[in-house]
């Protein structure tokens, strides 16, 4: 029976270009989304035919959300053996400016969600003894950018979340690793004017945006049974930012 994953975020711009390389490597999907569904509808043809697949929307940092989420996976699959926590957003505001709604928004969106699918994730992996959670987080966290406070604490939590969960869960042969994208080719990067887009190339030490091709490999590695003794760390794919 093939494994199911539950991509978070997949409607947005990684999360779309993470769809086909996990349904060629044969992985059920339970793709997520928050608001709108229309940007999985072409990758859904595309991967449908010889994929089993199914959408659901859920507030990820609302738990009843989240409960009705996985009953929902429970009753398409059985239950989910790698979730990939994907979903996130982005927020600027010099830290003296910022809005205490704007700072708990993020914090939410970025960490409680990665929080409340963990949660309730693992009574099924405990129950299999197996399981793979991947948490996404960003460079940002470790260089920091000014403007990006609640952004980089939202990012940089959540490595000290998977540090200490990793330890609760691998006697259960359940891992759960943090990998922190650079400045990729896909997703957040389509935000930046085109200045700062120069100016974020300039210091990369590699001269380019990261192929999101990288994310997946490096996904699909985590999510393999080959993985099984890297657990509770993080993996970063920045082309030497930090």
């Amino acid at each position: 029976m093939n494994k199911t994953i539950l991509l978070t975020g997949a409607s947005g711009g990684i999360g779309l270009n993470l769809i086909k390389p996990l349904s060629d490597a044969g992985y059920d999907l339970a793709l997520h989304y928050h608001e709108k569904i229309e940007p999985l509808a072409e990758k859904l043809d595309e991967v449908k035919p010889k994929t089993k697949v199914a959408c659901f929307k859920a507030d990820l940092s609302v738990e009843a959300d989240v409960i009705t989420l996985f009953n929902g996976i429970k009753d398409f699959c059985g239950g989910v053996d790698i979730v990939i926590n994907n979903a996130g957003i982005s927020f600027s505001s010099m830290s003296w400016k910022m809005k205490l709604e704007d700072w708990m928004h993020t914090l939410n969106t970025n960490l409680t969600t990665a929080f409340l699918t963990t949660k309730h994730a693992l009574p099924y992996m405990r129950e299999h003894e197996w399981g793979r959670i991947i948490n996404v987080s960003s460079v940002v966290a470790q260089t920091g950018v000014a403007g990006a406070s609640a952004y980089a604490a939202s990012k940089s939590a959540l490595y000290g979340f998977t540090k200490s969960v990793a330890k609760e869960v691998a006697n259960k042969n359940i891992t759960i690793n943090t990998l922190s994208y650079g400045y990729m080719d896909a997703g957040m990067i389509d935000t930046l004017t085109p200045e700062m887009r120069d100016y974020t190339l300039a210091q990369i030490p590699m001269k380019k945006f990261g192929p999101v091709e990288n994310i997946a490999s490096t996904l699909l590695l985590l999510a393999s049974e080959e993985s099984n003794y890297i657990t509770g760390q993080n993996i970063p794919i920045n082309g030497g930012l930090a």
